[in-house]
């Protein structure tokens, strides 16, 4: 991993095509603005600051943070997607206690930094998601539970529903804040900034999934989500637009994985030179075919003439997943 620099990271949050996300496994929350959404846009001194009516995105400058970027693989048979992270020291337990942090003094918003803020406990390493509120039946049941589960209550999530507070998502890297409503448990995640809270996912006390290739001792500090080249910001499909993926490319090139650079060029090599996949020596880590695997959709959608047969043997399986993420 190589570090980026925080003028980057500017022009990446200035263009509102690029989303952006923090959180761990079962529990995230994502800061996401339309093209032509009114927002504040701040860059000032060591934090990066957005704000629109749905939600909010601070982030902060650091020397220390590291970025990784990779694409990943779609289960429609077709496409892919992009991804980075800014990464730091997975440190900490996972300890699953609700604890109040006081007032959220630190608040993106003027008129939200007399709020109480509550961590539900539902995050790993360093990263908190939180309730901000000022319902006082709401605070009165958070403080009741302090030190304990949240998810061990039958009852406090229905006074989170009822009391709808802000969810801020807590990192060092920065913050972000949902303003938008909670959905109910059989609602649909409204558009723009929105959180997860998956109490499956979140008991299996893991900083990511399977599929994110962030190495061993790590965790991201913060997600970015590049446009995509095949989808939308609400994730619906469109024509396959090559410069959007082409722009990602010196991404990839300096933040992505070696074995990613590896077998992109293992796979190239061997369909242009009209090797018979039957034989080829495919890779056997999960990272690896997924990335074997993109490398032949970027072939398809550039309309190269020997791929066929290789997704034809290669490219037909689920994307793979393990027990864990089910």
């Amino acid at each position: 991993m190589n570090q980026i620099s925080f003028d980057e990271l500017a022009r990446l949050a200035s263009d509102p095509g690029h989303g952006w996300s923090i959180g761990t496994f079962g529990a995230i929350g994502e800061f996401i603005r339309d093209e032509d959404e009114p927002a504040t846009v701040q860059n000032e001194g060591d934090n990066i600051e957005i704000v629109t009516a749905r939600g909010a995105l601070r982030i902060r400058h650091s020397d220390s943070f590291e970025c990784l970027a990779w694409d990943s693989l779609s289960s429609d048979g077709e496409s892919w997607g992009h991804a980075m992270a800014l990464c730091a020291p997975l440190t900490g337990s996972v300890d699953r206690a609700v604890v109040s942090l006081g007032t959220d003094t630190d608040a993106i918003r003027r008129e939200d930094q007399s709020s109480r803020l509550v961590d539900m406990g539902v995050c790993n390493g360093t990263i908190k998601m939180c309730a901000r509120t000022d319902d006082e039946a709401l605070i009165g049941a958070l403080e009741a539970l302090e030190g304990q589960d949240l998810l061990s209550s039958p009852t406090v999530m229905a006074e989170v529903l009822r009391a709808q507070p802000h969810r801020v998502m807590l990192s060092p890297a920065g913050r972000i804040e949902v303003f938008q409503p909670i959905p109910p448990p059989d609602g649909k995640s409204p558009e723009g900034p929105h959180t997860h809270l998956l109490a499956k996912l979140i008991g299996k006390g893991r900083p990511h999934g399977a599929n994110v290739p962030i190495p061993d001792g790590y965790q991201s500090i913060l997600n970015i989500h590049p446009r995509s080249p095949w989808r939308n910001a609400l994730g619906e499909r469109h024509n396959f637009v090559p410069d959007t993926d082409t722009a990602f490319s010196p991404m990839l090139e300096r933040f992505g994985l070696d074995q990613d650079r590896a077998v992109d060029a293992h796979i190239r090599t061997a369909v242009a030179e009209g090797a018979n996949p039957e034989f080829f020596d495919w890779p056997d880590t999960r990272r690896g075919r997924t990335k074997a695997r993109i490398v032949l959709r970027r072939l398809a959608a550039a309309g190269h003439e020997r791929v066929g047969p290789w997704r034809v043997w290669f490219d037909r399986a689920p994307v793979e997943t393990d027990e864990t993420e089910q």
